[in-house]
């Protein structure tokens, strides 16, 4: 088994299940499995589990600024994956480079980290992508839960989404300092 450690921001319940309603219509139309491997999700980090310190989201709550909103946008493509953009006002630059200066190094993961929700979708070739359509008009967010998500998958892991299990090994809500 392949074992990756994920930081990542998860919505409230209404935006993940639109999201998921998406993530849904696109395995739908275009059997993608990848589209359906993993909730609604925004990945922050792939981070090694060796030498992690315990307080880490602790850590990376109080480098985020409060209060906050995340708007949805476009999807885009990135290294190979679809992503539904966001923006988040620095948000989420902040809570990666903070996860970032506390290991070593970024370990491989099995997707880029992206500012945008992972819609998966890397199973169909180059040419292919440009019939995948998937938005959100005028949707955005408040309040959201940073995680540590474990994500498991069968070696060697090149097309993980057949066979992944994943389970939210840390959880805390995102609240943020205020200034």
């Amino acid at each position: 088994m392949s074992r990756h450690l994920l930081a990542a921001l998860l919505p409230p319940g209404s935006v993940e299940a639109d999201v998921g309603r998406f993530q849904q219509e696109i395995f739908s139309r275009h059997g993608l499995v990848s589209a359906i491997a993993l909730p609604p999700l925004v990945p922050v980090a792939f981070l090694p589990e060796a030498g992690l310190r315990r307080d880490l989201l602790q850590e990376l709550n109080a480098l985020a600024s409060a209060p906050y909103r995340i708007t949805i946008g476009a999807p885009a493509w990135s290294r190979g994956a679809l992503y539904l953009a966001i923006e988040s006002a620095g948000l989420w630059q902040q809570l990666r480079e903070g996860a970032l200066a506390r290991v070593p190094s970024e370990p491989a993961g099995l997707f880029p980290a992206r500012e945008g929700f992972f819609l998966g979708c890397e199973e169909p070739p180059a040419g292919a992508r440009d019939s995948i359509r998937a938005g959100l008009t005028d949707s955005g967010f408040t309040s959201s839960r940073l995680v540590l998500l474990r994500l498991s998958t069968p070696q060697p892991p090149a097309l993980w989404w057949r066979d992944v299990r994943w389970e939210i090994a840390e959880d805390v809500p995102l609240r943020g300092r205020r200034t």
